[in-house]
């Protein structure tokens, strides 16, 4: 795995409300429980621009959205290269 991955959700009013709250609660359990915590920075952004298309989230560069817990934590094995 990558060591400097950044995963930025999207944490503006319209993206939280549509259930990104949950997908960070599902990421931070992901990151912890395979140790991951220190190699990938996770950041919060007010938008990422796709409003109509959230909840939102960007991983080393790659947008995603529609999203929810269980298909952030396919992403995450996907992007992250972890079962």
């Amino acid at each position: 795995m990558d060591k400097n991955i950044t995963i930025e959700l999207c944490m503006g009013s319209s993206c939280f409300a549509r259930g990104n709250s949950e997908n960070l609660q599902a990421i931070e359990v992901f990151l912890s429980e395979r140790g991951l915590s220190d190699r990938v920075e996770l950041v919060g952004h007010l938008c990422l621009g796709k409003c109509k298309e959230g909840p939102n989230l960007r991983i080393a560069g790659k947008d995603y959205s529609g999203l929810t817990p269980d298909c952030v934590v396919d992403i995450l094995k996907q992007e992250l290269g972890v079962k």
